[in-house]
């Protein structure tokens, strides 16, 4: 069944209760009880500690997780002049409609610039939020990508075909065009809510490309930030790599063809700026 919206009533309440935000920052979860603390708590900090003038949402979106996940997020005391919610999305069940209700909270809320981050971070640090929020935010990029220091062993369908893929179609070298940890203007959220592709695959794992080729496509001005060492929880491959692969992968070559004209005019490819952290 399709929705309107991905936003529940008691969540488009709240919202209009804040009534609007300089920065959103979304957090999609799924039974994420071990760390959802240590991630809400690195952002509550790092939004007090490099943007306590501007004002602040944390927007926790969650799957429908049946284990202590959102009473670990409602409970969690963040500083008294940010606002948070903890929602639960409507849509079909993934990241995708996770990151639609953000991208229609953001809307909403007319933020200047939403970032986005994985609720499963073990090495999330408050400076993160600098390394995402700032480009945006000072320097007049639109889009932020992560470039992160990964096990050898992760990133697997990164490494192998996503990167390869978006650098020779679109002729861009982002690192990690599906890294999970985004910033980006709050006209684009605007523009990415309007879409419509919340019954296909970006609305679970294809997200992350669609949002990084759409950015491309639109030629908005983009950059890399480095956020470090990234850990997260470990992942049962069997279990999450394989409908990851096929939502992906489907996701990339869709939008092949939908931008074959764009595609085929590039020749060559480029690096983009990258800041962030200077050292790892």
């Amino acid at each position: 069944m399709g929705y309107d919206t991905a936003l529940r009533g008691y969540t488009s309440k709240r919202i209009e209760e804040i009534e609007s935000a300089d920065i959103l920052v979304g957090i999609p979860c799924y039974y994420n009880e071990r760390t959802i603390a240590h991630v809400i708590q690195m952002v509550t900090h790092g939004l007090a500690k490099h943007y306590k003038d501007q004002r602040s949402v944390i927007l926790i979106a969650d799957g429908g997780s049946t284990d202590d996940t959102r009473e670990v997020a409602k409970e969690f005391e963040i500083k008294p002049w940010q606002e948070k919610i903890t929602s639960i999305y409507r849509g079909h069940p993934g990241k995708g409609s996770a990151f639609r209700s953000l991208f229609e909270a953001a809307k909403r809320l007319k933020v200047k610039a939403c970032m986005v981050v994985d609720s499963d971070l073990r090495s999330i640090t408050s400076d993160w939020v600098k390394y995402l929020l700032e480009p945006i935010l000072e320097k007049d990029y639109q889009f932020v990508c992560p470039v992160y220091s990964r096990y050898k062993y992760d990133g697997t369908i990164t490494n192998n075909i996503v990167y390869n893929l978006t650098r020779a179609l679109y002729g861009l070298r982002i690192r990690q065009p599906i890294g999970g940890e985004f910033a980006f203007v709050g006209d684009l959220a605007a523009y990415y809510v309007e879409q419509d592709v919340w019954d296909t695959d970006v609305a679970r794992y294809g997200i992350d490309i669609w949002m990084t080729t759409n950015a491309i496509t639109n030629n908005l001005k983009i950059c890399q930030s480095n956020l470090g060492v990234k850990i997260h929880d470990a992942k049962d491959p069997a279990e999450s790599l394989g409908p990851m692969f096929r939502q992906v992968v489907h996701t990339l070559f869709v939008l092949m063809e939908q931008h074959e004209a764009e595609w085929k005019a590039v020749k060559g490819s480029r690096t983009v700026p990258t800041l962030g952290l200077q050292k790892f």
